[in-house]
């Protein structure tokens, strides 16, 4: 449950962060170069937040960590 809730929250952030970096493509179209507008998307906290959360969202899907410990069945045994 708590790997569902983690990439929900994830997706949702994603979702908005890449929203607002191809929403600031606009700026294209009131004559900024392409150069300026990538530079400007770049240097954005939202483009970090996307890559993070697409980071996050990976290791949910494919388990990469573990959710129990190969040792907590050892201690269930008792």
């Amino acid at each position: 449950m708590f790997r569902y809730v983690v990439f929900l929250i994830s997706y949702g952030l994603c979702v908005m962060a890449i929203t607002n970096c191809i929403l600031y493509l606009n700026y294209r179209t009131l004559g900024y170069s392409w150069q300026a507008v990538l530079s400007y998307i770049i240097n954005r906290p939202e483009i970090y937040l996307a890559g993070i959360c697409l980071a996050i969202m990976f290791i949910v899907v494919y388990d990469l960590i573990p959710s129990r410990f190969p040792s907590s069945s050892m201690f269930s045994k008792r």
